[in-house]
C-alpha cells in the first residue's frame, strides 16, 4: 500500500518532454542574456587591472628619479662594448613572441618569457614582482610560456628621438646632441614641466612590441612608427602620465589607419603628449 502511494508520487513530480524543453528554452535565453554582461565586466576588469599595471609601473620611474637625483631610468634598451644591454634601461629585454633578436640581449636571459630580463631593469627593485609588468588582456605566450611584458616607455624619454623637424636625431648615448633638438628629449625629471601632459607609459599592441622603447614619430606630414598602442581593450587604450594619472584614450579612427593617414588623429593625440618644444 504505502509502495504504491511512493511510486504514484514520484511520477506525478515528473518533467512532460515539452516542459523540459521549455525549461532548456529558458536556460539558453537566460545564457544569451547573461554571457555578454560578463564578458563586459571581464573586460572591465581587465582594464581597470592594466590602468592599475601602469600606475605601478609609474610610481616606480617616480620613485627612482627621487633616489637618482631626478635622473630617470632610460627607455633605450641597448648595451655597449661593456654591456649586454643598457644598465640604465628601465626594462631591457624582448617582449615580442617572434625569435629574440640578440641585439637586445642574449638569450634565454633576454627572452619574452624569462622574468630575468624584467630584474635588470632599474625599476625592478621598486616592483619586485613580474606581475604589472603583464597587461591581463595579453594572452601571448612562446612554447606556452606566457610573454612577460606588455609595456613600453615613451622614447623620448632618454631613448631615441625620432623624426625631429629640425632633421637631427639623437639617443641616451648621444647627450651632446639634445640641443640641437626642436622637441625636449627628456633625461631629467626637471625637464618635464608639464607632468600631467606628458605620457610615460603605455600598454602597446602585442603586434608591434618588441623592445621597452615606444618610438613616436614627432614628423608633422605623416606616421613613419609601427609601433601600435593596444587593440587588446577594444575602444580604448591605456596609458600613464609622468605626474601619476592614468587614462584610458578612446581609439578616435581605427587602429589600421594608424600610419596609412599621413593626419590619423590617434597618432597626432597621442604625439602632443610625447614631448614639448624646447
Amino acid at each position: 500500500m504505502n509502495l504504491g502511494k511512493a511510486r504514484k508520487r514520484s511520477g506525478s513530480q515528473a518533467f512532460t518532454l515539452a516542459e523540459m524543453l521549455v525549461v532548456i528554452a529558458i536556460i539558453g535565453i537566460l545564457a544569451a542574456l547573461l554571457l555578454p554582461v560578463l564578458a563586459n565586466a571581464k573586460s572591465k576588469g581587465q582594464r581597470t587591472a592594466c590602468l592599475n599595471n601602469l600606475r605601478q609601473l609609474s610610481l616606480a620611474t617616480k620613485m627612482y628619479a627621487d633616489d637618482n637625483g631626478g635622473h630617470l631610468a632610460a627607455s633605450f634598451p641597448l648595451g655597449d662594448a661593456d654591456h649586454l644591454v643598457n644598465p640604465y634601461c628601465w626594462c631591457p629585454g624582448w617582449a615580442s613572441t617572434k625569435p629574440l633578436n640578440p641585439y637586445y640581449g642574449p638569450a634565454p636571459q633576454f627572452d619574452a618569457t624569462n622574468v630575468y630580463a624584467l630584474q635588470q631593469g632599474k625599476i625592478w627593485p621598486y616592483i619586485t614582482t613580474a606581475g604589472p609588468y603583464r597587461c591581463p588582456a595579453d594572452n601571448r605566450s612562446v612554447g606556452g610560456l606566457p610573454v612577460l611584458r606588455s609595456y613600453s616607455m615613451n622614447s623620448w624619454i632618454s631613448g631615441r628621438s625620432y623624426s625631429d623637424p629640425s632633421g637631427n636625431d639623437t639617443t641616451f648615448d648621444t647627450p651632446g646632441d639634445d640641443g640641437a633638438l626642436t622637441y625636449t628629449f627628456f633625461r631629467r625629471e626637471s625637464q618635464i614641466t608639464h607632468p600631467s601632459q606628458i605620457w610615460s607609459m603605455i600598454d602597446e599592441d602585442g603586434s608591434t612590441i618588441n623592445d621597452g622603447m615606444f618610438l613616436v614619430d614627432m614628423d608633422d606630414s605623416a606616421n613613419a612608427i609601427v609601433d601600435l598602442p593596444s587593440t587588446v581593450h577594444g575602444s580604448a587604450y591605456e596609458i600613464g602620465f609622468f605626474d601619476g594619472h592614468m587614462e584610458s584614450i578612446p581609439w578616435k579612427a581605427s587602429s589600421s589607419d594608424w600610419t596609412s593617414s599621413p593626419a590619423d588623429p590617434d597618432w597626432v593625440q597621442l604625439k602632443s603628449w610625447t614631448t614639448v618644444k624646447q
